[in-house]
């Protein structure tokens, strides 16, 4: 048969048909072995998708047979057609019970894999018990089987569960490996469903994983662990040894990969034993075998989704192999490489990889990938990585070149959004867009032809430079005349624009429309070309179907009749669009309360009922009585094509007819017009807008101004409180007359964190670092620690080294014996980064504080000659310094709100004052930019800054930073923690000068008390030196 169906190439339909009729005779054949070969070959056409219901009684009486041989194409048929809707499947019970008891393992083992494959919850009831009994059977082959099938039992009928758990639990200590390992696979995909049941099992999980050389076996109970481990934190120290071992010595590289991923997703970071794995992971990136180097790519995708995992990754060369394995032709381990490369690109190497990516999305078939990609990485913090705004606008406006893209949305938010942001790239901006839209109108040598722009644009691309024309014309480049009436005859272009989406139409029309209305303030020699242009190219919209276009039109057309060509008069429109677009939060309209008085639910207008009319007109839209034609020969269009054309446009053509350049008819098939090849040529050496504005922005940045020094707004406006400011809360939203300090993004932030490392121990053996960082969203305080030894040549061994933390201060990562271990085992030079998360609840006051720890660790003397000397226990006092910002909460409030609040509050909340002149010179020749300074400042030390307006009365910038009392404000175990009063606020005046390449700064804090405003003060002292002089300089 199926050499028949390979023969009949063309015609398999009819030969298998043909099949299928001398099938149904064998099937009623009283003969098995004809039937069971009937059953065999039905079998294989219901692999090809054919229907073998008609067979099922058959396939039950071919199973019933004695003969194996026989019976076996029956089992393998019920198997692959029977399901839990099958009648006859009720009958199979009595089969399986005969063949569980066969004297030949086979066959017992053939019945059990066809039961995990139709049981259903009656079946299971009958059978379970037999089953059970399998399970104690002195055959490892029918155990094995029998664990496996239990696993489909379960899943069909869960009450089973709890009958056949001790039994399936006793298999756990099976002396066959085979029977071990189905039991673990099981146990394994049940905990898949619910871990906490099979917690009780981690003892002698434990045991096998430590006991095993099965490298099968291993593998299945590290991946139960990955499961288990998060519910039971006590497994975590228990498992370090094991995992050690594994990663040090076995050689298959299946269990090295499986026991890194379990460091990776259950075990804590910082350690020495997630060291040693991330340094085995870089061993499998660096593979020459493909498969190897996918694994590796995959899991480092979730290392690099823990940021404490991420930081302890040094792979320098982490960013060239993942644009490498771009280019594989394996789709999944290109998805992979691209999800890798948006989580580790840096400013740095921002570029590079968007040109990559350009690249590969240029030789793709499917490149939306790759350009989403591109996006997502650029959106980031609010476009954090990138650093030349006008590059990653070019790279816009050639994505947006692209028509079928799915991005092409996102493309014009982002092009809208950065010149929203960034004031400083506006003038490139309007350029760019007026380029790209110039390339998508047509030439002056195809207006008589209908031939398609020369560069085509995404749709909603169109909207975003029109819309970019119209709300900063105030940045179009000189002459602003001949640019403003460019764009003007560009929006209003019928033949094109009425091609686009009716929401683009609009977007067209208002900006020609502002266009207008702010010529007489910056195209003054524009204002009446730009009145006519209106009157001459609206009506066109006017008459359009779409009731958005028409009413924008006619709003449009009625302001140019209104205002005419007066300037004067035209000005005073202007202040439709004086107040300028600022970035608002998506939910700024959800937080806006409702007032009392206004019913959503209720309509404006009772709803009209609909008449019956048998003679109305049928419409474009029956179901829509009110709906607009799709064509003018059911609306006004037959008036409108009797009416007589315009004066002006009779005019224009009994003009251009008389006028000897005229082509007149000879023009349509290119004869008689001596200029065509002239127009042809110069429409030839049109240059790609993109091009001409890459040029351009090359020639700004090799000229005397060199690059351009972007402001980022990087904050969104939010709904303003409508609940009054408590006290010292006085916390409003941030307004455009009150402008924010810039503080930089978080990731910055934490970078500069984690240079400021500080020695908290020296002893004469072992020295320990400690490194500071802002709580999170928790209320956990980060502190990272390590340590070295002070002397590696001494004849000393260290090892176990701990730290103990005062009593009330609670660390995440402490063991058994409360201690956070920095280093587990010998000490060789210096141990890995480790991180402790303190909760912050015990730290009430703005002040330095010293924690009083306890710094642990064995000592042993290792001398030539010498006998092995015990280790002895090694305690020393160690003090963990917090700066006095540690545990502030910036206060967001506007100028006037801190006013009022000094003015309230200057005897009680800011009773004492502390004031430090600092005179800093940077090291290098870049002059320093005091505002991004203050921001630095500001962000590092959780203050939130404004900068006051400068006067010409006053020398330099001011800037106020305020911020709040640590979170927690109650009671504290630890001496020497004073809280502070709720509505207390810690307000600081800074002042300074720039002076070529230093800076004069005057900083004064005011607080409720002396020595709280003395170490705030000092911290922020401190910190401006490190980020002009020290550590933290650019």
């Amino acid at each position: 048969m199926v050499k028949g169906i390979r023969a009949n190439r063309g015609k398999e339909t009819e030969y298998i048909n043909q099949c299928m009729g001398e099938i149904q005779k064998e099937v009623a054949s009283k003969n098995m072995s004809t039937k069971s070969m009937a059953i065999l070959k039905m079998a294989y056409l219901n692999m090809l998708g054919y229907d073998m219901s008609f067979s099922s009684f058959g396939v039950v009486e071919v199973m019933s047979t004695n003969r194996f041989a026989i019976k076996r194409p029956g089992y393998l048929a019920a198997s692959l057609s029977f399901n839990e809707k099958t009648d006859v499947g009720l009958l199979t019970i009595n089969l399986f019970k005969k063949d569980f008891g066969s004297k030949s393992q086979y066959e017992a083992g053939m019945a059990i894999s066809c039961l995990s494959c139709i049981t259903n919850p009656e079946i299971s009831r009958d059978i379970i018990t037999d089953l059970l009994s399998l399970l104690a059977s002195s055959r490892a082959y029918l155990r094995k089987k029998t664990v496996l099938c239990l696993y489909k039992i379960f899943l069909k009928d869960p009450p089973a569960l709890r009958t056949c758990f001790p039994k399936l639990k006793d298999r756990l200590t099976d002396e066959d490996q085979g029977v071990l390992t189905a039991t673990v696979n099981t146990f394994l995909e049940l905990a898949r469903k619910n871990a906490r049941n099979y917690l009780s099992l981690v003892p002698q999980f434990y045991h096998i994983l430590v006991n095993t050389s099965n490298n099968w076996l291993s593998i299945k109970l590290l991946k139960v662990f990955q499961i288990l481990t998060p519910l039971e934190p006590r497994l975590i120290p228990k498992l370090v040894e094991p995992l050690t071992n594994i990663l040090n010595t076995t050689k298959a590289q299946s269990v090295e990969f499986e026991a890194i991923r379990c460091v990776v997703r259950a075990m804590p970071e910082g350690t020495s034993l997630a060291a040693l794995a991330l340094e085995k992971l870089q061993a499998f990136l660096n593979s020459s075998d493909r498969n190897l180097r996918f694994l590796a790519l995959d899991l480092l995708r979730e290392v690099l989704g823990r940021p404490e995992f991420k930081d302890q990754l040094a792979l320098p060369d982490l960013h060239d192999k993942v644009l490498t394995s771009i280019e594989e032709s394996d789709d999944t381990a290109r998805r992979i490489a691209l999800q890798l490369l948006d989580a580790s690109v840096s400013p740095s190497n921002f570029q590079e990889a968007v040109q990559r990516l350009l690249d590969f999305s240029r030789k793709a078939s499917a490149n939306d990938e790759f350009v989403g990609t591109i996006l997502s990485m650029g959106a980031r913090d609010r476009y954090a990585l990138v650093e030349d705004f006008a590059w990653y606008l070019l790279i816009l406006g050639e994505i947006g070149r692209s028509t079928d893209s799915a991005h092409a949305e996102t493309v014009a938010v982002q092009f809208v959004d950065i010149c929203m942001r960034v004031p400083q790239v506006r003038p490139y901006a309007i350029t760019l867009a007026l380029g790209l839209l110039d390339a998508t109108a047509p030439r002056a040598s195809s207006e008589l032809s209908n031939a398609p722009a020369e560069s085509p644009l995404a749709m909603p691309m169109v909207g975003a430079c029109a819309w970019l024309l119209g709300e900063y014309h105030a940045d179009v480049e000189k002459p602003a005349e001949a640019n403003f009436m460019s764009a003007a005859k560009i929006l209003l272009n019928a033949k094109t624009v009425q091609a686009l989406d009716p929401c683009v139409q609009t977007q067209c029309i208002w900006a020609a429309t502002k266009l207008y209305l702010s010529s007489p303030q910056h195209a003054a020699g524009a204002v009446t070309e730009l009145h006519s242009l209106l009157n001459s190219s609206l009506p066109a919209f006017v008459r359009s179907t779409h009731v958005d276009v028409s009413e924008r039109a006619s709003l449009a057309l009625h302001i140019a009749t209104f205002y005419k060509a007066d300037a004067s008069r035209v000005g005073s429109g202007s202040a439709l669009f004086a107040d300028a677009m600022m970035p608002v939060k998506a939910d700024a309209q959800a937080q806006m309360p409702v007032p009392e008085d206004l019913a959503l639910e209720e309509p404006f207008f009772a709803q009209e009922v609909k008449q019956e009319n048998t003679f109305m007109p049928v419409r474009s839209d029956p179901a829509d009585p009110y709906a607009l034609a799709t064509t003018y020969k059911d609306d006004l269009n037959l008036m409108a094509s009797k009416e007589p054309p315009p004066a002006a446009e009779q005019q224009q053509r009994q003009s251009q007819q008389s006028s000897i350049y005229h082509l007149g008819q000879q023009a349509k098939d290119g004869t008689g017009a001596p200029g065509a090849e002239a127009s042809q040529a110069a429409a030839a050496e049109v240059k790609d807008p993109l091009v001409l504005m890459r040029e351009k922005l090359e020639a700004q940045r090799t000229g005397a101004s060199g690059a351009v020094k972007y402001q980022v707004m990087r904050d969104d406006l939010t709904a303003p409180s409508t609940q009054p400011a408590s006290g010292a809360a006085g916390q409003v939203a941030s307004s455009s007359s009150t402008p924010a300090l810039p503080v930089p993004p978080e990731k910055e932030l934490t970078e500069l964190q984690g240079r400021l490392w500080s020695v908290c121990y020296r002893g004469e053996h072992i020295a320990v670092y400690a490194c500071m960082r802002s709580p999170n969203r928790k209320q956990l305080l980060r502190v990272d620690l390590r340590c070295e030894r002070v002397n590696p040549g001494a004849p000393v061994r260290i090892s176990d080294v701990a730290l103990r933390f005062p009593d009330g201060v609670s660390a995440q990562e402490v063991d058994a014996s409360g201690c956070v271990s920095l280093c587990p085992g010998e000490l060789q030079q210096r141990s890995a980064k480790v991180k402790a998360n303190l909760a912050s609840a015990p730290f009430v006051s703005a002040e330095a504080f010293s924690l009083a720890c306890e710094l642990r660790y064995l000592l042993a003397q290792t001398g030539e000659g010498e006998e092995a000397q015990p280790a002895s226990p090694q305690s020393a006092e160690l003090e963990l310094r917090l700066p006095a910002t540690t545990f502030l909460v910036p206060r967001v409030m506007t100028e006037d709100s801190i006013a009022e609040y000094i003015a309230a509050n200057s005897a009680e909340m800011l009773s004492h004052q502390t004031a430090q002149a600092l005179t800093l010179t940077a090291t290098t020749s870049t002059a320093i930019d005091l505002t991004a300074l203050v921001g630095r400042c500001a962000g590092l030390c959780r203050f939130h800054g404004i900068q006051q307006p400068a006067s010409a009365q006053t020398k330099g910038q001011k800037f106020i930073l305020v911020a709040g009392p640590p979170a927690s404000t109650g009671a504290t175990v630890l001496e020497g923690q004073k809280p502070m009063p709720a509505n207390a606020n810690i307000v600081c005046m800074c002042a300074g000068i720039v002076r070529d390449t230093s800076v004069e700064l005057r900083v004064t804090v005011k607080a409720c008390r002396k020595e709280i405003a003395d170490d705030v003060c000092s911290q922020l002292a401190n910190t401006f030196r490190e980020l002009v002089e020290g550590r933290l300089k650019e």
